[in-house]
Protein backbone atom coordinates (compact mmCIF):
# COMPACT_ATOMS: atom_id res chain seq x y z
CA UNK A 1 0.00 0.00 0.00
CA UNK A 2 0.83 3.70 -0.13
CA UNK A 3 1.43 5.30 2.90
CA UNK A 4 1.96 9.60 3.41
CA UNK A 5 2.89 11.51 6.60
CA UNK A 6 2.04 14.35 7.17
CA UNK A 7 4.34 16.26 9.27
CA UNK A 8 4.45 19.69 11.13
CA UNK A 9 8.23 20.52 9.76
CA UNK A 10 10.24 19.96 13.09
CA UNK A 11 12.80 17.24 13.33
CA UNK A 12 11.47 16.06 16.86
CA UNK A 13 7.94 15.36 15.35
CA UNK A 14 9.97 13.74 12.55
CA UNK A 15 12.44 11.39 14.29
CA UNK A 16 9.23 9.30 16.23
CA UNK A 17 8.10 7.98 13.36
CA UNK A 18 10.94 7.14 11.97
CA UNK A 19 11.19 3.24 12.98
CA UNK A 20 7.28 2.63 12.18
CA UNK A 21 8.22 4.50 8.64
CA UNK A 22 11.55 2.07 8.19
CA UNK A 23 8.93 -1.31 9.41
CA UNK A 24 6.65 -0.05 6.47
CA UNK A 25 9.44 0.33 3.80
CA UNK A 26 10.70 -3.24 5.28
CA UNK A 27 7.06 -4.70 4.58
CA UNK A 28 7.13 -3.86 0.84
CA UNK A 29 4.70 -0.36 1.62
CA UNK A 30 5.73 3.07 -0.70
CA UNK A 31 6.46 5.66 1.81
CA UNK A 32 6.50 9.58 1.17
CA UNK A 33 6.75 12.50 4.22
CA UNK A 34 4.88 15.55 3.56
CA UNK A 35 5.54 18.34 4.95
CA UNK A 36 6.81 22.25 4.43
CA UNK A 37 10.29 22.41 2.52
CA UNK A 38 12.35 23.17 5.57
CA UNK A 39 12.21 19.70 6.42
CA UNK A 40 12.85 17.81 3.60
CA UNK A 41 16.53 18.05 4.25
CA UNK A 42 15.78 16.08 7.87
CA UNK A 43 13.65 14.18 5.94
CA UNK A 44 16.10 12.24 3.28
CA UNK A 45 18.92 12.16 6.23
CA UNK A 46 16.78 9.38 7.86
CA UNK A 47 16.71 7.31 4.56
CA UNK A 48 12.60 8.65 3.83
CA UNK A 49 11.19 10.02 0.97
CA UNK A 50 9.94 13.98 1.38
CA UNK A 51 7.48 15.62 -0.59
CA UNK A 52 7.85 19.33 -0.16
CA UNK A 53 4.37 20.90 0.18
CA UNK A 54 3.66 25.03 0.74
CA UNK A 55 6.12 28.09 0.07
CA UNK A 56 9.42 27.79 1.21
CA UNK A 57 9.74 31.57 1.66
CA UNK A 58 7.46 31.49 4.17
CA UNK A 59 8.95 29.45 7.50
CA UNK A 60 6.80 28.06 10.26
CA UNK A 61 7.13 29.88 13.99
CA UNK A 62 5.27 27.03 15.62
CA UNK A 63 4.69 27.95 19.11
CA UNK A 64 6.83 31.31 19.06
CA UNK A 65 4.33 33.02 16.71
CA UNK A 66 2.77 36.22 18.16
CA UNK A 67 -1.03 36.07 18.22
CA UNK A 68 -3.36 39.10 18.48
CA UNK A 69 -4.74 40.02 22.06
CA UNK A 70 -8.19 39.17 21.21
CA UNK A 71 -7.61 35.36 20.28
CA UNK A 72 -5.57 34.82 24.02
CA UNK A 73 -8.44 36.86 25.36
CA UNK A 74 -11.09 34.69 23.69
CA UNK A 75 -9.15 31.72 24.88
CA UNK A 76 -9.18 32.74 28.33
CA UNK A 77 -12.94 32.73 28.82
CA UNK A 78 -13.45 29.33 27.20
CA UNK A 79 -10.54 28.50 29.52
CA UNK A 80 -12.90 29.68 32.41
CA UNK A 81 -16.35 28.22 31.26
CA UNK A 82 -14.44 24.94 30.85
CA UNK A 83 -14.63 24.21 34.52
CA UNK A 84 -11.14 22.34 34.71
CA UNK A 85 -9.81 20.59 37.36
CA UNK A 86 -6.16 21.68 37.95
CA UNK A 87 -4.83 18.39 35.85
CA UNK A 88 -6.54 19.31 32.91
CA UNK A 89 -5.71 22.68 32.93
CA UNK A 90 -2.39 21.50 32.67
CA UNK A 91 -3.14 20.26 29.28
CA UNK A 92 -5.41 22.79 28.51
CA UNK A 93 -2.90 25.29 28.77
CA UNK A 94 -0.46 23.08 26.74
CA UNK A 95 -2.61 22.55 23.86
CA UNK A 96 -3.65 26.30 23.67
CA UNK A 97 -0.37 28.03 24.03
CA UNK A 98 1.74 25.59 21.86
CA UNK A 99 -0.14 23.29 20.02
CA UNK A 100 -2.61 25.32 19.28
CA UNK A 101 -0.03 27.89 17.65
CA UNK A 102 1.82 25.51 15.31
CA UNK A 103 -1.52 24.75 13.81
CA UNK A 104 -2.07 28.36 12.68
CA UNK A 105 1.69 28.60 10.65
CA UNK A 106 -0.57 26.16 7.92
CA UNK A 107 -4.06 27.25 9.58
CA UNK A 108 -4.25 30.61 10.27
CA UNK A 109 -6.71 32.05 13.09
CA UNK A 110 -9.07 33.75 11.37
CA UNK A 111 -8.49 32.77 8.37
CA UNK A 112 -11.85 31.24 5.76
CA UNK A 113 -12.42 28.67 2.99
CA UNK A 114 -11.06 31.64 0.18
CA UNK A 115 -8.25 32.70 1.55
CA UNK A 116 -4.63 31.12 0.45
CA UNK A 117 -3.88 27.93 2.43
CA UNK A 118 -0.86 27.02 0.21
CA UNK A 119 0.00 23.96 2.41
CA UNK A 120 -2.91 22.41 2.23
CA UNK A 121 -3.64 22.38 -1.25
CA UNK A 122 -0.27 21.64 -2.07
CA UNK A 123 -0.75 18.62 0.02
CA UNK A 124 -4.68 17.85 -1.46
CA UNK A 125 -3.22 17.97 -4.95
CA UNK A 126 -0.43 15.39 -4.03
CA UNK A 127 -2.84 13.25 -2.61
CA UNK A 128 -4.84 13.13 -5.35
CA UNK A 129 -2.63 12.83 -7.98
CA UNK A 130 -0.36 9.76 -6.16
CA UNK A 131 -3.47 8.22 -4.38
CA UNK A 132 -2.24 6.57 -0.86
CA UNK A 133 -4.08 4.38 0.97
CA UNK A 134 -3.24 5.85 3.99
CA UNK A 135 -2.42 8.96 5.54
CA UNK A 136 -0.65 9.05 8.85
CA UNK A 137 -0.83 12.78 10.27
CA UNK A 138 0.55 14.89 12.78
CA UNK A 139 -1.71 16.59 15.02
CA UNK A 140 -0.31 19.73 14.69
CA UNK A 141 -0.45 18.93 10.68
CA UNK A 142 -4.28 18.41 10.29
CA UNK A 143 -4.33 19.47 6.78
CA UNK A 144 -3.31 15.70 6.26
CA UNK A 145 -7.03 14.78 7.40
CA UNK A 146 -8.01 16.56 5.25
CA UNK A 147 -5.99 15.53 1.87
CA UNK A 148 -7.07 12.32 2.90
CA UNK A 149 -10.73 12.41 2.78
CA UNK A 150 -10.51 14.09 -0.31
CA UNK A 151 -8.86 11.24 -1.90
CA UNK A 152 -10.69 8.47 -0.10
CA UNK A 153 -7.53 7.21 2.24
CA UNK A 154 -7.86 5.58 5.56
CA UNK A 155 -6.69 8.28 8.00
CA UNK A 156 -4.88 8.02 11.60
CA UNK A 157 -3.06 10.58 13.54
CA UNK A 158 0.40 9.39 14.51
CA UNK A 159 1.39 11.01 18.45
CA UNK A 160 4.98 12.23 19.30
CA UNK A 161 3.97 12.83 22.77
CA UNK A 162 0.70 13.41 24.93
CA UNK A 163 -2.50 13.54 23.41
CA UNK A 164 -3.49 17.15 24.75
CA UNK A 165 -5.85 17.03 21.26
CA UNK A 166 -8.24 14.43 21.64
CA UNK A 167 -7.94 15.39 25.88
CA UNK A 168 -9.24 18.43 25.09
CA UNK A 169 -12.28 17.56 23.09
CA UNK A 170 -12.96 15.34 25.59
CA UNK A 171 -13.12 18.16 28.15
CA UNK A 172 -15.18 20.16 25.78
CA UNK A 173 -17.63 17.55 25.54
CA UNK A 174 -18.11 17.26 29.17
CA UNK A 175 -18.64 21.22 29.19
CA UNK A 176 -21.37 20.91 26.42
CA UNK A 177 -22.98 18.20 28.45
CA UNK A 178 -23.69 20.43 31.94
CA UNK A 179 -26.60 22.15 31.96
CA UNK A 180 -26.39 26.57 31.09
CA UNK A 181 -24.51 27.68 28.01
CA UNK A 182 -21.53 26.13 27.54
CA UNK A 183 -18.16 27.24 26.14
CA UNK A 184 -17.14 28.81 22.81
CA UNK A 185 -16.45 27.16 19.96
CA UNK A 186 -13.82 24.44 20.58
CA UNK A 187 -10.81 25.84 18.86
CA UNK A 188 -9.77 22.82 17.19
CA UNK A 189 -12.87 22.99 15.17
CA UNK A 190 -12.44 26.56 14.16
CA UNK A 191 -8.78 25.71 13.16
CA UNK A 192 -10.37 23.18 11.08
CA UNK A 193 -13.58 24.41 9.62
CA UNK A 194 -11.86 27.16 6.91
CA UNK A 195 -9.44 24.02 5.56
CA UNK A 196 -13.08 21.66 5.58
CA UNK A 197 -14.74 24.15 3.80
CA UNK A 198 -12.36 24.69 1.34
CA UNK A 199 -12.95 21.10 -0.21
CA UNK A 200 -16.76 20.85 0.80
CA UNK A 201 -16.02 18.73 3.63
CA UNK A 202 -18.29 18.29 6.79
CA UNK A 203 -16.25 18.58 10.00
CA UNK A 204 -16.71 15.49 12.62
CA UNK A 205 -14.50 13.56 14.61
CA UNK A 206 -12.80 11.67 12.46
CA UNK A 207 -11.57 14.66 10.44
CA UNK A 208 -10.26 16.04 13.79
CA UNK A 209 -9.04 12.97 15.67
CA UNK A 210 -8.47 10.56 13.39
CA UNK A 211 -10.08 7.17 12.50
CA UNK A 212 -7.61 5.74 14.70
CA UNK A 213 -4.44 7.37 16.89
CA UNK A 214 -1.16 5.56 16.71
CA UNK A 215 0.32 6.27 20.39
CA UNK A 216 3.97 5.24 20.76
CA UNK A 217 4.01 7.12 23.97
CA UNK A 218 5.49 4.38 26.47
CA UNK A 219 2.88 2.75 28.80
CA UNK A 220 2.28 4.45 32.42
CA UNK A 221 2.72 8.51 30.79
CA UNK A 222 -0.45 8.36 28.43
CA UNK A 223 -3.13 10.49 29.08
CA UNK A 224 -6.77 8.81 29.51
CA UNK A 225 -9.06 9.97 26.62
CA UNK A 226 -12.20 8.58 24.37
CA UNK A 227 -10.43 7.68 21.17
CA UNK A 228 -9.48 4.49 19.52
CA UNK A 229 -5.95 4.22 19.85
CA UNK A 230 -3.20 1.44 18.53
CA UNK A 231 -0.24 1.74 20.46
CA UNK A 232 2.81 1.28 19.19
CA UNK A 233 6.80 0.90 20.91
CA UNK A 234 8.47 3.68 21.06
CA UNK A 235 12.25 3.30 19.56
CA UNK A 236 14.57 5.66 20.11
CA UNK A 237 16.13 7.54 17.20
CA UNK A 238 16.75 11.09 17.14
CA UNK A 239 19.47 11.15 14.15
CA UNK A 240 22.69 10.02 13.76
CA UNK A 241 26.42 11.70 14.18
CA UNK A 242 30.32 10.01 13.20
CA UNK A 243 30.66 8.75 17.16
CA UNK A 244 32.90 10.74 19.39
CA UNK A 245 36.49 8.59 19.46
CA UNK A 246 35.99 8.90 23.10
CA UNK A 247 32.72 6.71 22.89
CA UNK A 248 34.49 4.35 21.48
CA UNK A 249 35.34 2.59 25.12
CA UNK A 250 33.55 1.96 28.48
CA UNK A 251 34.17 4.94 30.45
CA UNK A 252 36.46 4.45 33.38
CA UNK A 253 34.11 6.25 36.18
CA UNK A 254 30.28 6.37 36.06
CA UNK A 255 28.69 8.49 32.92
CA UNK A 256 26.21 10.55 33.83
CA UNK A 257 24.41 12.33 30.48
CA UNK A 258 22.58 15.60 30.80
CA UNK A 259 20.45 17.23 28.38
CA UNK A 260 17.41 19.42 28.23
CA UNK A 261 16.08 18.87 25.22
CA UNK A 262 16.37 20.10 21.80
CA UNK A 263 12.53 22.04 20.99
CA UNK A 264 12.33 24.46 23.38
CA UNK A 265 16.10 25.66 22.83
CA UNK A 266 15.09 26.26 19.32
CA UNK A 267 12.19 28.96 20.00
CA UNK A 268 14.04 30.73 23.98
CA UNK A 269 17.01 31.96 23.71
CA UNK A 270 16.29 32.38 28.00
CA UNK A 271 15.38 30.64 30.87
CA UNK A 272 18.36 28.53 31.46
CA UNK A 273 19.04 29.98 34.69
CA UNK A 274 19.24 26.50 36.31
CA UNK A 275 22.01 25.41 34.53
CA UNK A 276 24.93 26.59 36.26
CA UNK A 277 23.17 24.83 39.54
CA UNK A 278 23.09 21.87 38.02
CA UNK A 279 26.35 21.84 36.59
CA UNK A 280 27.50 22.51 39.89
CA UNK A 281 25.77 19.56 41.29
CA UNK A 282 28.04 17.21 39.53
CA UNK A 283 31.52 19.05 40.21
CA UNK A 284 32.50 17.45 43.47
CA UNK A 285 31.78 14.23 42.20
CA UNK A 286 33.82 11.32 40.77
CA UNK A 287 31.73 10.94 37.94
CA UNK A 288 32.08 11.72 33.97
CA UNK A 289 29.43 14.14 32.75
CA UNK A 290 28.62 14.51 29.05
CA UNK A 291 25.90 17.88 28.63
CA UNK A 292 24.29 18.58 25.56
CA UNK A 293 24.18 22.11 25.49
CA UNK A 294 24.44 24.76 23.58
CA UNK A 295 26.20 28.21 23.83
CA UNK A 296 22.47 29.72 25.22
CA UNK A 297 22.26 27.19 27.64
CA UNK A 298 25.76 27.40 28.87
CA UNK A 299 25.99 31.29 28.74
CA UNK A 300 25.89 31.38 32.64
CA UNK A 301 29.01 29.60 32.50
CA UNK A 302 32.21 31.48 31.84
CA UNK A 303 34.13 27.87 32.76
CA UNK A 304 32.69 24.17 32.94
CA UNK A 305 33.80 21.64 36.05
CA UNK A 306 36.28 19.64 35.20
CA UNK A 307 34.62 16.36 34.76
CA UNK A 308 31.91 17.76 32.45
CA UNK A 309 32.38 17.55 28.42
CA UNK A 310 30.05 19.93 27.07
CA UNK A 311 29.13 18.89 23.30
CA UNK A 312 26.51 21.08 21.06
CA UNK A 313 24.46 17.92 20.09
CA UNK A 314 24.85 14.17 20.51
CA UNK A 315 22.31 11.07 19.76
CA UNK A 316 21.05 9.44 22.84
CA UNK A 317 20.75 6.45 21.47
CA UNK A 318 25.03 6.64 20.88
CA UNK A 319 25.37 8.34 24.71
CA UNK A 320 23.32 6.73 27.08
CA UNK A 321 24.14 3.34 26.53
CA UNK A 322 27.33 4.23 28.85
CA UNK A 323 25.86 5.89 31.03
CA UNK A 324 24.95 5.00 34.74
CA UNK A 325 21.77 8.31 35.08
CA UNK A 326 20.47 10.69 33.00
CA UNK A 327 19.93 14.29 34.14
CA UNK A 328 17.15 15.67 31.82
CA UNK A 329 13.99 18.09 31.94
CA UNK A 330 11.02 15.59 31.37
CA UNK A 331 10.57 15.91 27.47
CA UNK A 332 8.77 13.02 26.37
CA UNK A 333 11.66 11.76 23.53
CA UNK A 334 14.14 11.98 26.06
CA UNK A 335 12.32 10.03 29.11
CA UNK A 336 11.16 7.27 26.32
CA UNK A 337 14.84 7.71 24.95
CA UNK A 338 16.01 6.40 29.03
CA UNK A 339 13.28 3.97 29.36
CA UNK A 340 14.29 1.72 26.31
CA UNK A 341 18.28 2.05 26.95
CA UNK A 342 17.34 1.13 30.87
CA UNK A 343 18.81 4.32 32.42
CA UNK A 344 17.53 5.43 35.75
CA UNK A 345 16.53 9.18 35.08
CA UNK A 346 16.30 12.63 37.05
CA UNK A 347 13.81 15.10 36.19
CA UNK A 348 13.93 18.36 36.92
CA UNK A 349 10.76 19.61 37.81
CA UNK A 350 8.91 21.81 40.52
CA UNK A 351 5.53 22.83 41.61
CA UNK A 352 7.04 26.16 41.76
CA UNK A 353 7.71 26.59 38.58
CA UNK A 354 4.72 28.61 36.89
CA UNK A 355 6.12 31.56 35.23
CA UNK A 356 5.43 32.70 31.89
CA UNK A 357 7.69 33.72 28.63
CA UNK A 358 5.74 37.04 26.60
CA UNK A 359 6.53 37.09 23.29
CA UNK A 360 6.11 40.52 21.54
CA UNK A 361 6.64 41.03 17.74
CA UNK A 362 4.84 43.60 15.57
CA UNK A 363 2.47 44.63 17.75
CA UNK A 364 1.81 41.26 19.26
CA UNK A 365 1.65 40.01 22.10
CA UNK A 366 1.57 36.24 23.32
CA UNK A 367 2.59 34.11 26.51
CA UNK A 368 3.40 31.26 27.43
CA UNK A 369 4.33 28.98 30.18
CA UNK A 370 7.56 28.30 30.94
CA UNK A 371 6.90 24.68 32.59
CA UNK A 372 5.89 22.05 30.29
CA UNK A 373 2.93 18.99 31.65
CA UNK A 374 5.08 16.60 30.14
CA UNK A 375 8.13 17.02 32.61
CA UNK A 376 5.42 16.44 35.49
CA UNK A 377 3.95 13.56 33.76
CA UNK A 378 7.01 11.76 33.15
CA UNK A 379 8.62 13.12 36.83
CA UNK A 380 5.94 11.23 38.41
CA UNK A 381 6.45 7.90 36.34
CA UNK A 382 10.10 7.88 37.17
CA UNK A 383 9.67 8.43 40.96
CA UNK A 384 6.77 6.25 41.26
CA UNK A 385 8.02 3.11 39.40
CA UNK A 386 11.26 3.44 41.41
CA UNK A 387 13.35 4.36 38.13
CA UNK A 388 14.82 7.66 39.29
CA UNK A 389 14.13 10.70 41.06
CA UNK A 390 12.32 14.43 40.98
CA UNK A 391 15.20 17.04 40.71
CA UNK A 392 13.21 19.94 42.55
CA UNK A 393 15.49 22.84 41.05
CA UNK A 394 13.48 25.52 42.46
CA UNK A 395 13.53 24.31 45.51
CA UNK A 396 16.15 21.72 46.76
CA UNK A 397 19.80 23.41 47.33
CA UNK A 398 22.66 22.25 45.10
CA UNK A 399 23.92 19.94 47.69
CA UNK A 400 20.74 18.17 48.21
CA UNK A 401 20.26 17.49 44.57
CA UNK A 402 23.81 16.44 44.59
CA UNK A 403 22.55 13.72 46.95
CA UNK A 404 19.63 12.40 45.19
CA UNK A 405 22.18 11.93 42.55
CA UNK A 406 24.93 10.05 44.30
CA UNK A 407 21.69 7.68 45.38
CA UNK A 408 20.41 6.69 41.98
CA UNK A 409 24.09 5.89 41.20
CA UNK A 410 24.62 4.16 44.15
CA UNK A 411 21.42 2.57 45.22
CA UNK A 412 20.62 -0.35 43.04
CA UNK A 413 16.94 -0.02 43.31
CA UNK A 414 16.93 2.62 40.66
CA UNK A 415 18.37 0.76 37.80
CA UNK A 416 15.23 -2.35 38.78
CA UNK A 417 12.99 0.03 38.53
CA UNK A 418 14.44 1.74 35.03
CA UNK A 419 14.54 -2.41 34.39
CA UNK A 420 10.51 -2.64 35.00
CA UNK A 421 10.22 0.27 32.68
CA UNK A 422 11.90 -1.28 30.01
CA UNK A 423 10.24 -4.43 30.73
CA UNK A 424 6.96 -2.83 30.04
CA UNK A 425 7.86 -1.17 26.99
CA UNK A 426 8.72 -4.36 25.86
CA UNK A 427 5.42 -5.91 26.38
CA UNK A 428 4.24 -2.86 23.57
CA UNK A 429 4.05 -4.03 19.92
CA UNK A 430 7.07 -3.10 17.84
CA UNK A 431 6.54 -0.88 14.81
CA UNK A 432 7.50 -4.02 12.93
CA UNK A 433 4.39 -5.77 14.78
CA UNK A 434 2.53 -2.99 14.11
CA UNK A 435 2.49 -2.90 10.01
CA UNK A 436 -0.50 -5.82 9.89
CA UNK A 437 -2.36 -3.49 12.52
CA UNK A 438 -2.20 -0.89 9.91
CA UNK A 439 -2.94 -2.94 6.99
CA UNK A 440 -6.12 -4.30 8.52
CA UNK A 441 -7.47 -0.64 9.33
CA UNK A 442 -6.47 0.94 6.19
CA UNK A 443 -8.41 -1.63 4.23
CA UNK A 444 -11.43 -1.77 6.65
CA UNK A 445 -11.48 2.40 6.55
CA UNK A 446 -10.35 3.02 3.15
CA UNK A 447 -13.21 5.05 0.72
Amino acid sequence: MRVVFALWPNPAHLYPLVPLAWALQSAGHEVRVASHPVLAESTLAVGLTPVAVGDPEIMPMGPGRPQPRSVKQRLDRITEALELTPADKEVWDVFYQFMLPSMWDFHPVGSTARDPHPVLDDLVAFARDWQPDLVLWDPCFPAGAVAARVAGAAQARLLWGLDYFASTMDRFAEAAARPGPGPEENPLVETMRPAAERYGLEIDDELLLGQWTIDPTPPGVRLPTSVRTVPTRWVPYSGQTVLPRWLHHRPERPRVALSLGLSQRMYFKGGWDHVPGLLEMVSDLDVEVVATLNADQLAGMPTLPKNVRAVDYLPLTQLLPSCSAMVHHGGMGTFASAVALRVPQLITDSDDDNGMITIEADGLEWSMATKHIESSVTARCVAGRGAGLVLDIKNLSVDAMRKQLVRVLDEPAFRQGADSLYDDLLATPSPTETVPVLEKLTRRYRA
